[in-house]
């Protein structure tokens, strides 16, 4: 097995890990805003908002992003893909072809799905807060694409500008004005949340028109087919909206399965996920290109890399949040307020840390398949998770509520982890347990799970005391062997 360290290293892939570095890190910042931003928005609301209409809110925002991601019809990953390969064998004369013919059918179908969420709303419990959440779909659906090809270009600051630091400190700063004002309602709550994406949407266009006005086709002969573009995206636009709907569809169906109420709680006591999720996407949107330029390059030894230092460095993130609510769980309840911090809130975050800490050790392991070009296989895994997670869905929460959904998306979690690691492995050779990985998840592990468990007989203040010192202990190791990382 490869050891990932310096000595080892090529220079030329020493300068890959230090771009993909710079580029992790750079979204890594937006990303500690937006997971904050993500959990101040449930406690914001939580605290504003009665169960049901809290569950209102989180059950409609859900179907909004269900929505978006069908309307996207792949094109962010279809979009990084291109813009990568195209630039990294000097095409990039084509690219303004790759635009084309990937925006404006994103256009169309983001305004047809906006029109049928309107017309459909009467079916929903709050038709009022569907009806308001479909008049900015298209400018979601328009935010992540035209990001999505900024990134192609390995840009990663207008992703982390106006959409992660700019989109979600303005709805935390409107959610913020009407909690002060006390007009605090599900309404005035989900305009808050929604508003920001027009504005964010127009920023990214204008960016990516000034980045893009200089390299354009005129005059020269060179164009990607459609039917190019569209064989790689259309499977990974399926794989879009399935990957969402095992991020949020248990929301979806706990509110129609058992209500609002228990909705809200079982959003509450998921929230944690947010920051791991946002953790491992800024990884992620900073390796994506350069693994399509890697893997476009036939140089399998550079992605391998990539991957398992970039599984590092989400292990060295995510495992000591997964581990600190986990062992917390009743302290991160009660930030929400007391009417969350239930038996059965806690059964959930202890039956999803584990889960998502399989997840994060695995890395991107989604992002590398669809750089390898099997965007075929990667539609059939999460398809299958999907099964799993709609199953146990229906099977589960009728009996056992919030607990059957924990159950159910764990399952599915684990599901869409191993398959294409399994894939990734016996087809490319590619794995993310390197030297650094290994270390980083003995260490994490160690220091925020077994010191921390051992001093639980001492009382709830001890193991507190523990969890602070470990935390403060792993940003000053992580400070001082940054250069090596």
């Amino acid at each position: 097995m490869e050891t990932l360290t310096a000595a080892r290293v090529e220079p030329a892939d020493r300068a890959e890990l230090r771009g993909t570095a710079r580029g992790g890190l750079v979204n890594l910042v937006g990303a500690v805003v937006a997971g904050g931003g993500g959990l101040t928005v449930t406690w914001l609301v939580a605290v504003a908002l009665s169960p049901a209409d809290a569950g209102a809110f989180f059950a409609v925002t859900s179907v909004f992003l269900v929505v978006g991601a069908l309307a996207r019809l792949g094109t962010p990953t279809g979009l990084v893909y291109w813009v990568a390969r195209l630039r990294q064998v000097g095409r990039e004369a084509a690219i303004g072809s790759v635009l084309r013919i990937s925006l404006w059918p994103a256009c169309l179908a983001s305004a047809a799905a906006a029109l049928a969420l309107f017309a459909s709303a009467p079916m929903f419990e709050r038709p009022d807060l569907v009806r308001l959440v479909a008049v900015f779909l298209p400018a979601s659906v328009a935010l992540e694409a035209l990001l999505a090809a900024t990134r192609g270009y390995r840009l990663m600051g207008p992703t982390v500008l106006i959409d992660k630091l700019g989109r979600t400190l303005a709805q935390l700063a409107a959610l913020a004005a009407i909690a002060l004002t006390g007009a605090a309602s599900a309404l005035t709550v989900t305009a808050a949340w929604a508003l920001p994406y027009l504005p964010a949407a127009l920023a990214a266009g204008w960016y990516l028109w000034r980045r893009h006005r200089g390299g354009g086709d005129a005059g020269f002969p060179d164009r990607v087919e459609a039917r190019a573009f569209w064989g790689f995206t259309a499977p990974r636009a399926v794989a879009g909206v399935a990957q969402i709907g095992l991020q949020r569809l248990d929301i979806i169906l706990v509110a129609a399965l058992a209500g609002l109420g228990p909705a809200a709680v079982y959003t509450v006591a998921t929230r944690f996920v947010i920051v791991g999720q946002l953790a491992s996407g800024a990884v992620g949107q900073a390796v994506q290109p350069r693994a399509a330029a890697a893997m476009a390059a036939g140089e399998a030894l550079s992605a391998k890399r990539l991957y398992q230092a970039s599984t590092a460095w989400i292990v060295a993130l995510t495992w000591p949040v997964y581990l600190a609510v986990g062992i917390g769980a009743d302290w991160y309840l009660r930030l929400f307020g007391g009417e969350y911090a239930t038996g059965t809130a806690r059964a959930v975050v202890w039956i999803l840390v584990p889960a998502m800490m399989a997840s994060a050790a695995c890395g991107v392991v989604d992002s590398m398949l669809s750089m390898a070009g099997k965007t075929a296989w990667q539609l059939i895994d999460v398809s299958i998770s999907l099964a799993v997670n709609v199953g146990l869905n229906l099977l589960l929460i009728p009996s056992l509520g919030v607990v059957g959904a924990a159950i159910a998306w764990s399952a599915a979690v684990v599901v869409n982890n191993l398959i294409p690691l399994a894939q990734l492995w016996r087809t490319f050779g590619l794995h993310p347990f390197g030297a650094l990985t290994r270390r980083a998840l003995a260490a994490t592990g160690l220091v925020f799970g077994v010191l921390p468990l051992s001093l639980s007989p001492l009382g709830g203040p001890w193991t507190l005391a523990a969890l602070a010192a470990a935390g403060l202990a792993w940003a000053v190791t992580l400070l001082r062997y940054r250069r090596r990382i």
